[in-house]
């Protein structure tokens, strides 16, 4: 086969019998019999919180329209509490669904595990969960005990001196989302907004939202459906929220209660780095496991002075305080986007940018530093970039980090609006030039990857069910009809059944050609376009696929959006 030719290796690949993944942690790929993977899933469901909702008819019981009901309700009540009727429109989610559930292999465990994931995709709570996140950060939750990066840990490190007696360990909370009780999790999230003095309505208003959200714990896989009977759901957007407020309480009450608590304690996530007395670590380790009847925490200890944490290696030196250096798992790969992938040139710096600014802000001394530095061109070399590459952007990082070590100065931010374009580069670069003009910067993406094409680890939603941009053709003459719906795409081909049979032509356009000509519809060749879950880009869509239709149009209005941008799109794919 012609390697070449993507479309056709794409093909061949999904003929095989298997799944394709990224694995939990590192950039591997991982390649397994679809057979296993769906075994390994199964396992874990049926040896974890999860129960199947109970057969209605012979069929499995399908919880949407319960999920939709409890939806609605909360959202009548959010905006009454808020005092915004918009809100109550604003979280409703057309066509939504359940949440499908697909796993991440954890290859750096023996025996490999699966991490379940709830996408939660056009859920019924969706728009609710994300707009109490923003709300939230009006009230950060942060009490002297978390970090949020490994820069952040060095800067409160330095200086730092291990005492006799004391070694360096790192806590890990075993599945801390799985976990953390919902019950428990609203009520640090009640306690946090209190010491925060949020308005009593507006606290009613987020816990109502925080907990329809966590009580809607279902999702689907492989045809049947099934609740999350405890914890938090791995894919929600609100369970790094609930599970931070959670630790929260947890490590202030600790602290309060005993004296055993490590003199140094500071969290990313699940992740702990402390140093203990050595003699007192069982007990240290019993008195976290007894803190809380879920929680439990595993330990690992230094191994000659070092111990890895994050992206970092900690070593103790001889004078017991702290060097650092990168750390990188054994699963890592260096594998990042590649020069000859088709994605906009400063996504293919990114990852070399974040290693840079990671070399220049790590305070590390010279040998870990230029082996550091030799990591970062040999990844370059990996993927495909010459030595130049890499030696201009960590020319760049070194002046920054030098104008910030030296000066006070800081350049002010324009203030600029941001616009997202699928990359393409004859069309898109010639458009982000144009939109610059007008104060709108461009961020690329591209959606047309070997991933997106390959990895399908969800179960397929049927076209009938989604929303988005459909074709109806005549079958007594060539035009054909291009529309949208939000809703399920079903719903609005028997609606326009029902218009033309009934002669409704008020309803319907394709009734109003099939009236006017008595013309008949090719009911077996109508096409589900394009699938689009947001409501506000299938105008769009719907007048993207209507410019550039070549076929006479049953349409009697015009596109819902008249632009050039079409036009150009006819010139350049022409």
């Amino acid at each position: 086969m012609n390697s070449s030719d993507p479309e056709k290796v794409i093909e061949k690949l999904k003929k095989h019998e298997v799944v394709y993944s990224r694995a939990d942690k590192g950039n591997a790929v991982v390649i397994m019999n679809k057979q296993d993977y769906d075994t390994k899933v199964r396992d874990m469901i049926a040896t974890g919180p999860y129960e199947e909702c109970a057969f209605k008819n012979g069929k499995p019981k399908d919880p949407l329209n319960m999920l939709i009901e409890e939806a609605n309700i909360v959202r009548q009540r959010v905006a009454n509490l808020i005092g915004d009727s918009k809100l109550e429109r604003k979280f409703l989610v057309p066509n939504a669904k359940v949440a499908s559930l697909y796993c991440l292999p954890k290859i750096h465990k023996n025996p490999i595990a699966m991490r379940p994931i709830s996408s939660n995709i056009c859920t019924p709570t969706e728009k609710m969960a994300a707009w109490l996140v923003e709300e939230m950060k009006k009230y950060p939750v942060n009490h002297g005990k978390s970090v949020k990066n490994s820069i952040e840990l060095v800067e409160h490190l330095k200086g730092f001196k291990v005492r006799r007696g004391e070694i360096l360990v790192s806590f890990d909370v075993s599945a801390l989302f799985p976990s953390v009780p919902t019950s428990d999790a609203l009520d640090s999230l009640r306690r946090h907004l209190e010491r925060c003095r949020v308005p009593p309505n507006q606290i009613e208003a987020y816990i109502a939202v925080a907990e329809v959200c966590m009580k809607q714990n279902y999702f689907m896989f492989r045809g049947k459906f099934y609740k999350q009977t405890f914890g938090l759901s791995m894919g929600s957007k609100l369970s790094p929220l609930l599970a931070e407020v959670f630790m929260e309480d947890f490590e202030t009450d600790l602290e309060k209660k005993e004296k055993l608590f490590p003199r140094v304690w500071w969290r990313y996530v699940d992740d702990i780095f402390a140093s203990v007395k050595e003699r007192y670590l069982p007990q240290t380790l019993e008195l976290l496991n007894n803190q809380h009847s879920s929680i439990k925490f595993t330990v690992e200890k230094e191994v000659e002075g070092k111990l890895p944490f994050l992206d970092l290696l900690i070593q103790r030196k001889e004078d017991n305080t702290l060097k650092f250096g990168i750390y990188r798992k054994p699963t890592s790969t260096d594998r990042y986007i590649t020069v000859d992938s088709n994605h906009f040139g400063a996504q293919k710096q990114a990852a070399f940018h974040s290693m840079a600014h990671r070399l220049y802000n790590i305070p590390m001394e010279k040998p870990e530093f230029e082996e550091e530095k030799q990591k970062i061109y040999e990844a370059g070399i990996v993927n495909g970039y010459d030595n130049e590459f890499v030696r201009k952007i960590l020319r760049k990082h070194a002046r920054k980090k030098h104008r910030s070590d030296t000066t006070t100065f800081r350049p002010e931010k324009e203030e600029s609006y941001r616009v997202s374009l699928p990359f393409h580069p004859k069309l898109t670069n010639g458009i982000s030039k144009i939109l610059l003009q007008h104060g709108f910067k461009t961020a690329y993406k591209s959606g047309n990857t070997f991933k997106a094409r390959l990895v399908s680890l969800k179960d397929r939603i049927p076209e009938e069910e989604r929303s988005g941009i459909y074709e109806i053709p005549c079958k007594s003459c060539p035009s054909i009809y291009i529309g949208q719906t939000r809703r399920k795409f079903k719903v609005r081909l028997k609606e326009h059944k029902n218009a033309v049979e009934n002669k409704r032509i008020n309803e319907s356009s394709v009734a109003a050609h099939t009236t006017e000509f008595d013309h008949s519809i090719d009911w077996e060749k109508v096409k589900f376009k394009k699938c689009v879950h947001k409501p506000g880009h299938l105008n769009a869509w719907e007048s993207m696929f209507i410019s550039t239709a070549e076929k006479p149009l049953m349409n009697e209005d015009d596109p819902p959006i008249i632009s050039p941008l079409f036009n150009l799109i006819n010139q350049k794919f022409a």
